[in-house]
């Protein structure tokens, strides 16, 4: 009876769980694309403006080239090329990574905050996706009133009630609880049977903060 009621416990924690990895993995996602769009856009300016300088220097108002270059030679124009292409390269670079920096911060338009906003109605949509059948999920009446404290209410603690039970250690929850309260005072093996917050915690402040946007 008891390894039956802990074993459905553990099935709708896991599924809670799973699903606040689906969300932070969406959230990693969606940050890292914010970052690569930021990142992409720094690098075209700093293409663009090193092009652009790059033919600047080729035309005759520069002075690097022009009718004086039919008469210069071969080195020299080589020399020359080389010194353009250096100046470019270095300068683009430090504009793609000014400019990144900048946008980072939202110091520029098309910053930082606008780019999330591009992206932003497709991470909601999949976002509430999640939410959604979390909620499902916290209306079981298995979590409504569990038998165990809310702190053990996550996959690791459950697991090692459930083998302590199996293998006799124990003869009800409440001697299972005291078991691992003690073996939890040892840090090492702490982070082995508990988690920092339980499942049951953190999905219901997910669904909270989504009911606040």
């Amino acid at each position: 009876m008891i390894l039956d009621y802990c074993h459905q416990l553990l099935d709708v924690l896991t599924k809670l769980e799973e699903l606040l990895q689906s969300s932070d993995e969406l959230k990693q996602n969606y940050e890292r694309r914010v970052a690569r769009e930021v990142e992409w856009q720094a690098i075209f300016l700093g293409f663009l403006i090193s092009s652009i300088l790059i033919v600047w220097f080729m035309t005759e108002k520069s002075g690097m080239f022009g009718r004086v270059a039919a008469k210069t030679g071969a080195t020299e124009v080589f020399v020359r090329m080389f010194s353009i292409s250096f100046v470019a390269l270095v300068l683009g670079n430090g504009i793609r990574i000014g400019s990144q920096w900048l946008w980072m911060r939202d110091y520029f338009p098309l910053g930082k905050r606008m780019v999330k906003r591009l992206f932003l109605k497709k991470y909601q949509k999949k976002e509430n996706e999640i939410i959604k059948k979390m909620n499902q999920i916290l209306k079981e009446e298995i979590l409504e009133v569990p038998q165990l404290p809310e702190k053990y209410l996550n996959s690791r603690s459950l697991n090692y009630i459930i083998g302590c039970i199996e293998d006799k250690e124990v003869k009800n929850l409440s001697e299972a609880i005291n078991l691992l309260e003690l073996e939890s005072q040892d840090l090492q093996v702490r982070d082995l049977i508990m988690n920092e917050k339980s499942a049951l915690l953190k999905s219901r402040q997910l669904v909270s903060e989504s009911q606040l946007q």
